[in-house]
């Protein structure tokens, strides 16, 4: 693609403050890459190492790293996500790491808000964020941190932690990398390690914008099934406390999967495992809720995203 206007100054490293490394991925979507960019450079936090890993080999994206002190440049053959943020790992050098995909953006304060948490104790940080969809923008609450020792329990009953708004301290991923096997849910396997073993926390303000775009990987709806039963089965022989959940997290996941299926028109599926999570024994209300909606003869669409609003203002 040509050249887009993409406006950063001469150095994303004139502040003060610890340095952040911020990773952005991008493979075949670099059309959405100059505004993700110009709000990294935004942020009120000015201490900034930006490390772009591009697997389309972009020039533009080339020639504006050279042009920009604190831009690294990197080109990976495609490898998949996690491969390409592991890469980003390997390079990072700031005291924090942070995370941003080519058609999602961040506020302005979004770096100085979960600074401070750090500055609080927290090893890693999250916070709310905006969901777009279809040209709309809507509030979406991230997971409590309600006992921060039973965090990664919490963290695979309830998702809830969006990938764009995490920043955690670069110790973190001295031993944590993200899994090379996993097409999807890549973020979630780790976000569970990482909150098993550090200190979670969670800004409770909007501090990105998560953008829900059809043909991407999780659009994939029995791939992302399967392959949270496969991170499922890996944490609870990773992790001890979580052998006793294993039964429950694949009914949640089960349910999950229904729910995608009704957004995606395929009401009758949905039904089939909705009822098969109920029977299996989910007792959330919130499945029931869904199966109710699943048997609706019409209007499944509208009725899920009122539903969805419904329990968004219960969280």
């Amino acid at each position: 693609m040509p050249d887009p206007a993409v406006s950063l100054p001469e150095s994303l490293q004139e502040g003060e403050g610890p340095p952040v490394s911020v990773i952005v991925p991008t493979y075949g979507d670099s059309e959405y890459l100059g505004p993700a960019l110009e709000s990294i450079a935004a942020q009120t936090h000015g201490n900034v190492e930006l490390i772009v890993v591009d697997s389309s080999d972009v020039t533009w994206l080339r020639d504006l790293a050279a042009r920009v002190e604190g831009f690294t440049y990197m080109f990976q053959e495609p490898s998949g996500l996690a491969a390409a943020r592991n890469r980003g790992l390997d390079a990072a050098t700031g005291e924090m790491v942070a995370f941003l995909d080519a058609d999602d953006r961040w506020l302005p304060e979004k770096l100085d808000r979960q600074l401070a948490a750090v500055a609080d104790g927290a090893d890693v940080v999250y916070s709310d964020v905006y969901l777009v969809e279809d040209g709309e923008k809507r509030r979406q609450s991230a997971l409590p941190v309600r006992n921060p020792e039973t965090h990664h329990i919490d963290f695979l009953y309830e998702g809830g932690v969006p990938m764009p708004t995490v920043l955690a301290r670069r110790e973190c991923f001295a031993d944590e990398r993200f899994d090379e096997r996993l097409p999807v849910a890549e973020d979630r396997h780790l976000w569970a390690r990482l909150f098993a073993r550090y200190r979670p926390a969670r800004v409770a303000e909007p501090l990105a914008c998560y953008t829900r775009r059809e043909g991407s990987m999780s659009s994939d709806l029995e791939l992302m099934y399967e392959t949270e039963l496969a991170v499922i089965d890996d944490l609870a022989d990773r992790l001890p406390d979580l052998a006793v959940h294993r039964a429950a997290l694949e009914r949640k996941a089960q349910y999950k999967y229904g729910k995608r299926l009704l957004r995606a028109g395929r009401s009758s599926e949905a039904r089939h495992e909705l009822r098969r999570a109920v029977v299996a024994g989910e007792r959330d209300p919130r499945a029931l809720a869904l199966l109710a909606v699943a048997y609706a003869p019409v209007g499944h669409a509208r009725l899920l995203e009122l539903l969805e609003r419904l329990q968004e203002r219960r969280r």
